[in-house]
């Protein structure tokens, strides 16, 4: 019994410690994380390089400790722009309360421009208020735009105040005059008086250099800009930058070619990805993009206009951040490309909203590929040799493991 027990036991390492090796091999690239100095989450951006050899499927990444351990981690997509709203206030030059009667607050529109909104941000209240708002140019004579509307909702868990749009017909006048009638309930507390204010932030991206050749073709009617690149990198935001003519406004494209099969026959396709428009009044950053090609075509419609005067069109990636829990002194490996693992799933990414704002950062090393330098001649490098060595050499474990139980038999 010992020596079956023994035979088996030696069979099954064989086989496992092979078996491991081979999964290890199917991660295709790796890079190092730098060293960690302080225990806890730690955030690390994936740049194109290491995404390009990923080719663009983060979601098989995994990260190894010096053990080959995976280390639990969250992975989060930055966008490509931020929007921040802010509010712009406007004076309350008066106000003026008949108690019991009516409540009047008179507010100057200091933009100078048209405006036909009004947003107010009044003291939580459980009132409903009904209210009209006049218009005045001299802040003596005013004119009706809003009557007998009502005001609800005045209530705000969060905060002590609540902000409510007024929406008005579209005008000019200088000042403007709130009258809220307060006979069957107290005055409302109105606080300040403005506008809602938003302003869209581009983030910082990672540029990438792909290939770019500028070419008019159709006798100048359209402009083509082919654009190769070595992997298939995602890209999110373009950049054009257009040094003639004064004005313009053209409309453009991005194009693949798509293979498909049509009565078992194979042929190309030309598909269009986006569509986008090119403008004198505006910077030409394209963003809300989200595709990933090798090698794709830029064309645009000049009609009966001159061609533009291309000077550079630029590429860029909004990075990837992935927060893991690292420990000091520890050595980390990110690696991927073993497209059998699928998606990762940690316990982590529950406790992602209890994290610090700030987390340290740890950088990677230039991804490498895995097992691909070129190896010296040598038959033992050859796949088909190193399985035809393992079986030969599980089949001699097994040989003498049943010539050991029979010689037991015997005896």
């Amino acid at each position: 019994m010992r020596t079956k027990h023994f035979c088996h036991t030696i069979t099954l390492k064989l086989f496992l410690l092979f078996g491991f090796s081979s999964f290890a091999q199917e991660f295709t690239v790796s890079a190092k994380i730098s060293p960690i100095k302080e225990s806890g989450p730690h955030v690390i951006y994936v740049g194109s390089q290491f995404r390009a050899l990923a080719d663009e499927n983060p979601e098989i990444i995994r990260i190894l400790d010096s053990k080959n351990r995976e280390v639990p981690y969250f992975l989060e997509y930055s966008p490509t722009t931020v929007n921040e709203q802010g509010f712009r206030k406007f004076p309350i030059i008066a106000k003026n309360s008949l108690r019991g009667k009516s409540s009047s607050y008179t507010i100057e529109n200091s933009s100078g421009g048209k405006m036909q909104e009004l947003t107010l941000a009044i003291a939580n209240t459980d009132a409903v208020k009904t209210y009209s708002i006049s218009g005045s140019n001299d802040n003596k004579e005013f004119f009706g735009l809003v009557n007998n509307q009502i005001l609800d909702g005045l209530h705000n868990p969060a905060d002590t105040k609540v902000y409510k749009t007024l929406y008005l017909p579209l005008h000019n006048y200088k000042y403007i005059r709130i009258d809220f009638d307060d006979k069957k309930t107290l005055p409302v507390n109105l606080l300040e008086a403005g506008q809602l204010t938003e302003n869209i932030t581009p983030v910082a991206m990672e540029e990438i250099a792909p290939s770019v050749k500028i070419e008019n073709t159709d006798g100048g009617k359209k402009t083509r800009i082919s654009v190769k690149q070595e992997h298939r990198i995602l890209i999110n935001r373009m950049v054009f930058d257009i040094k003639a003519p004064s004005f313009y406004k053209r409309s453009a494209r991005i194009l693949v070619n798509r293979e498909e099969t049509v009565k078992r026959k194979k042929r190309k396709n030309v598909t269009v990805l986006e569509e986008f428009e090119l403008d004198s009044s505006t910077k030409n950053a394209i963003d809300f993009l989200h595709f990933e090609e090798q090698e794709f075509v830029i064309e645009i419609d000049n009609q009966d206009n001159p061609p533009l005067d291309i000077t550079s069109v630029k590429f860029y990636q909004a990075p990837i951040r992935i927060v893991a829990d690292l420990k000091a002194g520890e050595t980390y490996t990110m690696v991927t490309g073993n497209e059998k693992l699928g998606a990762a799933l940690y316990d982590f990414i529950n406790f992602k909203d209890k994290l610090p704002k700030n987390l340290p950062v740890a950088t990677l090393s230039n991804a490498k590929a895995i097992n691909a330098e070129p190896v010296e001649k040598s038959p033992t490098h050859n796949p088909w040799i190193m399985w035809v060595c393992i079986a030969a050499g599980a089949g001699i474990v097994i040989y003498f493991c049943i010539s050991m139980v029979k010689d037991m038999k015997d005896k």
